[in-house]
């Protein structure tokens, strides 16, 4: 009885460390994924892991490859590579009333459709697409890079890695 009594307690006393640990790595503010009241539909600015990408859950920390996504509503997503707005679009019926992304050229926030994209840029999540807003050779548009994208077609993949970057 004493055993079963000291190993109750040390599952208990497991348990308690678990819960405190994970209550210790949140935050007050919890995760934040989504920016209300964005009327004005312009992008949001904000500062390295400040929010979370609303598909990977990853901090958004490389501001060069991030997305939006605002809704009519003015609710804004915030994504830390164009390829997980791709992804996050896909899985979802929901109104978008601007896509929007950084580009790597001149900065600036433009439509998604309206950049052109690169398949070997070393982004946040590994894909391989970022935006720029000035067509140069070998970049591809939105619809390209989306298709790409859905048929798992980048870096990801050893044999896109190996035809595009040679490794």
């Amino acid at each position: 009885m004493k055993k079963f009594m000291m190993n109750l307690l040390t599952i208990a006393i497991v348990i308690a460390i678990i819960i405190i640990l994970l209550l210790s790595l949140g935050t007050d503010q919890g995760a934040r994924y989504v920016y209300k009241g964005n009327t004005a539909y312009e992008p949001v600015v904000i500062q390295p892991k400040e929010y979370q990408c609303s598909e990977c859950s990853m901090d958004i920390e490389e501001m060069e490859y991030s997305a939006q996504i605002i809704t009519p509503e003015g609710d804004t997503y915030f994504f830390d590579d164009i390829g997980c707005v791709v992804d996050w679009l896909e899985g979802r019926k929901i109104k978008t009333q601007k896509v929007i992304t950084k580009t790597l050229d001149t900065g600036h926030w433009i439509d998604v459709d309206k950049a052109w994209y690169t398949r070997t840029a070393p982004s946040p999540m590994g894909y391989g697409f970022a935006a720029y807003e000035h067509k140069q050779e070998g970049l591809i548009s939105y619809e390209e890079m989306k298709l790409l994208m859905l048929q798992g077609k980048h870096l990801h993949d050893p044999f896109v890695k190996k035809s595009l970057l040679g490794k």
